[in-house]
């Protein structure tokens, strides 16, 4: 068994004014004898049942698509999306009686269906069904009783097959927050999903709506509520493309390797928290000053934090030289160490330093990004790190990503399928043109390796779903794709190993793992039951080394760090290569021949 130590001395000295009770907890406390509403899908989650997809309220796609699909909720998503094979049973939420079926008024097609639920004072609607449910207005339903399938949006079956669940008042005019009205681990179903589940920040306002306890009641058309002035994380059209890390090789991690936990701030404002690749004793994070925000500095031995000089978030460069920021239609570059500054005219947009420093990459996006419909076009742009020697690198559809300072990784979704195609662009020798790395279904959650030899993603809803589950792949056109023995969450280590959390809805807490994608193997580093590693919403990232973790946890928001000892070498992770064949799909290679 692991060895595990929690450290608890700096907890006094940590300990500030106590935070508020969460909106959450509070609602809970109308029902006194819990949640009241059975959830709608039946069985646990997993890879090959349902996913927790988009959260309700305040979330990054709805600000990005609010013009859209969103208006009329006030530009927050109104409702709970989980992700299900098209088919998946759906079951009524309580005992309640149907007033609609397929109501166009109320959207979220190709069928949907609007009950109330007497004695409550609360409605629930099911949007994205398969079929028209079977029943007529004023039918009684019974609490558990399947009132529908789940379907696509997109009439296809495979592209976005999801459930849009909403819970709303009686009157139907406002929406609340599903979740206090299950007895559903949610900060377990967060750690993993094919959305970003980050919520939309204000800078002139960052703490509100920013957690899942914390969410706004919609009140439908009326003013929105997220037409934010300082918006961050910038819109989606304005983002760099992301960069992998510098290239990294640590040393093998004990049989029973010491892992140790330690609060480093269990007061002020701890969400969101991130690393700068030049500072390796610190995370940063925004929080109020007298008056305003700035960004502090969080040292990791849990001293007091201090406010730094930039007062709004920037991106930086991998290894965390060089601050970037946006100027209208150029991006100001300035290097940390001397304080040298130049422009570079990218259309607008930020641009993402290589790997090791000595390039940029941006992309102009041409076309409307709408859910549902066609991706938009993307030029895409590389120059020196000093804006010369710019040229147009990639022009077709998708996004663009750095692998090193030569290559760059092309993620192009396949419009309205759920297939993704995976291809590789050597800079050097760009009139060959991309090649393909693999074909995959529903590809979610592409991870780049340090050094940009190897990526991770996971694959649900496999057609055979032995399939279903975690993947690492060499980034070698040709190269297969290998499954690995474990399902949860995932950040790299270096470039070989991955740390890992546990996914299980039945656990309060998160067992930390490492998977080797040399040997395809998995290890617990440590038992919930000794140390339960508590994760809010998928807040949790690792050190730009690789050596260190911090995470926030949900119960008392606080930051905490964990940290692994040194001792003797795992005696059974020989660095020896899979020599297995390619997985496959049935009849269908995993990895595609380009």
């Amino acid at each position: 068994m692991p060895r595990v130590f929690i450290v608890l001395g700096l907890a006094a000295a940590l300990t500030g004014a106590a935070l508020p009770l969460p909106v959450a907890a509070q609602q809970a406390e109308s029902f006194p004898d819990g949640p009241p509403f059975l959830f709608p899908l039946a069985g646990p989650p997993g890879p090959t049942t349902w996913l927790y997809e988009q959260h309700y309220g305040n979330t990054i796609e709805a600000f990005n698509f609010g013009d859209e699909w969103y208006m009329y909720g006030q530009g927050l998503h109104f409702g709970l999306d989980l992700e299900a094979p098209c088919g998946t049973p759906v079951r009524a939420i309580a005992d309640g009686i149907v007033t609609s079926v397929d109501a166009e008024g109320w959207g979220a097609g190709p069928h949907n269906l609007v009950m109330t639920h007497p004695g409550t004072g609360y409605a629930s609607f099911y949007g994205h069904l398969l079929r028209q449910p079977a029943f007529a207005s004023g039918t009684a339903v019974k609490r558990g009783e399947v009132i529908g399938l789940t379907g696509d949006p997109d009439l296809s079956c495979r592209s976005r097959p999801h459930l849009h669940l909403e819970i709303r008042l009686a009157h139907y005019q406002t929406a609340l927050s599903p979740l206090p009205f299950f007895e559903m681990n949610w900060h377990m179903l967060t750690s993993i999903g094919p959305f970003e589940h980050s919520f939309q920040q204000d800078l002139s306002a960052p703490f509100r709506w920013v957690t899942l306890e914390t969410q706004p009641a919609v009140r439908f058309s009326a003013n929105l509520l997220n037409n934010y002035r300082q918006p961050w994380p910038p819109k989606l059209e304005q983002r760099p493309p992301q960069s992998a890390a510098p290239a990294r090789r640590l040393p093998v991690l004990p049989d029973e390797p010491e892992v140790t936990r330690t609060p480093i701030s269990l007061s002020g404002w701890n969400v969101g928290a991130w690393w700068h690749g030049d500072d390796l004793q610190a995370v940063y994070v925004l929080d109020a000053l007298p008056g305003g925000t700035a960004i502090f500095r969080q040292p990791l031995d849990g001293s007091p934090r201090q406010p730094v000089a930039e007062t709004l978030p920037s991106y930086r460069s991998p290894d965390g030289r060089i601050r970037i920021e946006r100027d209208s239609a150029v991006a100001r570059l300035t290097r940390l160490s001397d304080g040298a500054q130049w422009d570079v005219a990218t259309g607008g947009v930020y641009p993402a330093v290589s790997p090791g420093g000595t390039r940029l990459l941006w992309q102009v996006t041409y076309g409307e990004t709408v859910p549902g419909k066609p991706e938009p076009g993307i030029r895409a742009w590389v120059s020196e790190l000093d804006g010369s020697d710019s040229r147009l690198v990639y022009n077709g559809g998708g996004r663009v990503q750095w692998l090193d300072d030569g290559r760059l990784l092309i993620v192009r979704r396949v419009s309205y399928t759920a297939a993704t195609q995976l291809s590789i662009l050597d800079l050097d020798a760009e009139e060959s043109g991309p090649a393909l790395l693999g074909e995959y279904i529903n590809l979610r959650d592409v991870q780049v390796a340090p050094g940009g030899q190897s990526i991770a993603f996971y694959l649900p809803f496999q057609e055979d779903p032995a399939d279903s589950g975690v993947y690492v792949q060499r980034t070698t056109p040709g190269s297969p794709a290998r499954k690995l023995p474990f399902f949860g969450a995932y950040r790299w280590r270096d470039a070989r190993w991955l740390y890992t959390l546990s996914f299980d809805a039945d656990q309060d807490a998160h067992a930390l793992g490492l998977a080797d994608t040399l040997t395809a193997t998995h290890r617990w580093l440590t038992d919930p039951q000794t140390l339960p590693i508590r994760v809010a919403n998928g807040d949790w990232s690792v050190s730009p080394d690789g050596s260190r973790i911090v995470y926030v946890d949900p119960g008392d928001y606080g930051l905490y760090l964990l940290e692994f000892a040194a001792g003797q070498a795992c005696s059974s992770c020989a660095q020896t290569p899979i020599g297995s064949p390619p997985i496959t799909i049935g009849n269908t290679p995993l990895t595609s021949q380009p």
